[in-house]
């Protein structure tokens, strides 16, 4: 199969920040030779964002004259600001006759659609103008099916890097557990506070949790940690990347992710590379990669009765974890990158006409 990553534009937030989006962009960085990419947003104060985007929006009108070998815009959105923003783009895209890959990110997006009132309608036709939806998941494709009616939505999954070396997941006492993603009610973590705060005598020295993120709630759970004594039980690492990420990864028994909304978090999937088990909500595309009695436990958002149980479970039986994280290992090797971007390819082959498609060399850089 031909190679069309020269004739594709990705356009998302810089890769260099923080969240699943970014972070999906950044393995695309990582692992497409003709990676043309336009950065949209960066983590500033409002006006600078505003400034940001009208500078973006600017260089994107000049990729589109003058970079003949553009044929896809590949939008990457979450939800709200983001989709706003992704909607300018989506629309000089078709005022140029590009073709329009929508790729939605956002776990919330059923939550932002059904409650954005009269901007409703905007939303819905930005869904139906794309050329084509990308989503994370098949119970993503069937919501996204069931609204734009005329669109099926393509699944693809969110890339992984392999680690090069995994080593055996040896289960020692105290089981450490980690969670990695950003410190917010809505990510769960505090029902696991609350858990280890009602569990705090029976799980000394038994379980370690450790926390590795950031979020507009983290005085909030460093006070939760310090009022209730639970240093001996929680160590929070702050955020971590690259190196630290992985080591912390590596050391741990067991990752957690209770989230109340999600796509498919690059969280559990990094877990999973290194062969973790997974204890995570059967919200979004999670059902999909994390499966019950095979390598983890799925509960219902705020459910910290059935998190009690599990802890239970596993406290009664560590051993099941390495099998689990085994079974985790064989499963994300279907997210792997490679694969990933080999059918993306496909995708793309799929939108154009490879007859009318010029071969030559891509000319637009990356951008820093």
């Amino acid at each position: 199969m031909k190679d069309y990553y020269k004739h594709v534009l990705f356009v998302g937030p810089h890769y260099s920040l923080r969240g699943g989006m970014a972070s999906v962009l950044e393995v695309y960085s990582k692992n497409i030779t003709d990676f043309n990419f336009l950065s949209t947003y960066v983590k500033k104060n409002p006006i600078l964002s505003i400034l940001y985007f009208a500078l973006a929006m600017a260089k994107f009108i000049w990729i589109l004259i003058s970079k003949r070998q553009i044929k896809i815009i590949h939008i990457h959105s979450a939800c709200r600001g983001s989709f706003i923003r992704k909607s300018v783009v989506l629309l000089l895209s078709k005022l140029f006759g590009k073709t329009t890959l929508l790729h939605i990110h956002g776990g919330e997006f059923k939550v932002y659609y059904e409650g954005s009132g009269a901007l409703k309608p905007y939303i819905l036709y930005i869904l139906n103008a794309a050329d084509e939806l990308m989503v994370l998941s098949d119970e993503w494709k069937t919501y996204f099916d069931s609204i734009t009616k005329k669109h099926k939505a393509i699944v693809v999954n969110n890339p992984v890097i392999m680690p090069e070396k995994v080593n055996r997941n040896t289960v020692q006492i105290p089981v450490r557990i980690l969670y990695l993603n950003h410190v917010t009610v809505k990510k769960g973590i505090f029902d696991i506070v609350e858990l280890f705060k009602k569990n705090k005598s029976a799980y000394k020295g038994v379980f370690k949790l450790s926390i590795a993120g950031t979020g507009n709630e983290l005085e909030k759970l460093t006070t939760e940690i310090a009022e209730n004594g639970l240093e001996e039980l929680i160590d929070y690492k702050g955020w971590v990347s690259g190196k630290q990420k992985d080591d912390l990864i590596q050391d741990c028994n067991l990752f957690i992710l209770t989230s109340y909304y999600e796509g498919l978090p690059m969280s559990i999937l990094e877990s999973m590379a290194f062969g973790k088990p997974v204890i995570s909500s059967n919200v979004g595309g999670i059902p999909q990669i994390v499966k019950p009695r095979m390598n983890g436990w799925l509960v219902k958002p705020g459910d910290v009765d059935a998190l009690e149980n599990i802890f239970s479970e596993i406290k009664a039986a560590t051993a099941v974890l390495e099998t689990y994280g085994n079974k985790s290992l064989d499963i994300v090797k279907d997210f792997s990158a490679t694969k990933v971007i080999e059918k993306l390819n496909g995708v793309y082959a799929g939108l154009l006409d490879s007859n009318n498609i010029k071969q030559q060399p891509a000319v637009f850089e990356k951008a820093e």
